[in-house]
C-alpha cells in the first residue's frame, strides 16, 4: 500500500429523505462509504447494485458512474459531483432517513493504473462480518481528520489511516472471495499461485520464467500459466514485467540511486536492458521519469 502513496481527497456526509433518487457521473478514482443510518440502493455502472444498510462499508477502486437510490423503482435525477461536506437528496424539510459518510482518494498516478487494476472491482463488507467494525472506526478517524486538521502533520495522519483503510478492507474481503474474482489478492489466496507470487515479491531480481514460477507453486508450466492468466487476470510474464517497471518507478521517484542500481534492484541483468523495457512501457527514459517524478 506505501507503492500507492494513497491520500484521501473528500470525506463528507450524504443523506436523504423521503423518495429520491440521483445519477452521478464517474468519478474514476477509488470511492468508500460507510452506512450510518437507515439505507440505500448503490447501482456503480457496470457492477452488481447493492443495498447498503447501517453499518455496511463498501470499497470500489475505480468508481463508475453510479445511481444512489432511497429504494429501488425510482426514476434518478441527473445530478453533478458535489465536493461539498454535506450532501443532502430528496424532502429536505424534515429529518434524514438516511446518512451514510463517503468519500474518494487518489493513488500516486506512477503506480495507479497498475495496482488498481489488479485488486477487487468491488469491496463489500456487511455489519456483523469480520473486520467491519474496525473499518467503522478508521472511517471516523479520517473524516475527523479530514474536518480539523489543515497542517502537514494531518496530512501524512490521513494518509497512513487511508493505507490502513485499505489493508483492512482487503484483508476483510479475502475470505469472501471466489472463483469468479479475479486479481492480485485472488492470487495471494489462491492455493496454487500464493506460493510462487510470494517467492517473486520476495526476490524480485531473481531470473524468473513460468517454469521456475511453476515449480515454487509445485505444477507444471501449462497449469500454472493458465490458472495465473485467470486468476490474476494476465498473464505471469506480463505481471512480473509490470511489478518490476512499478517498483523501479517508485525508486526511481526517490533520487537516491542510478539507474543501474534500479535495473540491478529489480531484476535486469544490465542498465541497457533496463532502459529499453522501461522506455517501450512508460514512453520515456528513466532518467527522465525520475526528474520528471522526484519526491519533493
Amino acid at each position: 500500500m506505501p507503492l500507492l502513496r494513497p491520500q484521501t481527497v473528500l470525506s463528507k456526509t450524504i443523506a436523504g429523505g423521503g423518495r429520491w433518487s440521483v445519477r452521478k457521473p464517474q468519478y474514476g478514482d477509488p470511492a468508500f462509504c460507510l452506512m450510518l443510518e437507515g439505507s440505500c440502493v448503490l447501482d456503480p455502472e457496470g457492477l452488481d447494485s447493492a443495498d447498503l444498510h447501517p453499518g455496511d462499508f463498501l470499497l470500489v477502486p475505480r468508481m463508475p458512474a453510479f445511481v444512489l437510490s432511497a429504494a429501488r423503482g425510482i426514476e434518478p435525477t441527473d445530478v453533478p459531483l458535489d465536493y461539498a461536506r454535506l450532501t443532502r437528496h430528496g424532502n429536505d424539510t424534515e429529518p434524514p432517513t438516511m446518512r451514510m459518510l463517503g468519500g474518494y482518494f487518489r493513488f500516486d498516478p506512477a503506480h495507479a493504473a497498475l495496482l488498481v487494476s489488479l485488486l477487487p472491482p468491488v469491496v463489500l463488507v456487511r455489519h456483523g462480518e469480520p473486520g467491519s467494525e474496525r473499518l467503522g472506526r478508521i472511517v471516523a478517524l479520517i473524516a475527523e481528520e479530514e474536518t480539523h486538521s489543515d497542517t502537514a502533520a494531518g496530512a501524512a495522519v490521513v494518509q497512513r489511516l487511508v493505507e490502513v483503510l485499505l489493508i483492512e478492507a482487503l484483508r476483510a474481503q479475502t475470505p469472501a472471495l471466489s472463483g469468479g474474482q479475479r486479481g492480485l489478492l485472488a492470487g495471494l489466496t489462491d492455493p496454487v499461485l500464493a506460493p510462487a507470487l510470494h517467492a517473486l515479491h520476495a526476490d524480485l531480481p531473481h531470473g524468473w520464467t513460468v517454469e521456475s514460477l511453476a515449480r515454487a507453486a509445485s505444477v507444471s508450466r501449462a497449469v500454472f500459466a493458465r490458472r495465473f492468466t485467470e486468476t490474476v487476470g494476465i498473464p505471469p510474464m506480463h505481471y512480473l514485467l509490470e511489478w518490476r517497471l512499478t517498483l523501479a518507478k517508485d525508486l526511481l521517484r526517490s533520487g537516491t540511486l542510478s539507474t543501474a542500481q534500479v535495473a540491478q534492484r529489480v531484476g535486469y541483468r544490465s542498465a541497457p536492458a533496463f532502459t529499453t523495457a522501461f522506455v517501450r512501457s512508460v514512453g520515456c527514459s528513466p532518467t527522465e521519469f525520475a526528474r520528471g517524478h522526484a519526491v519533493t
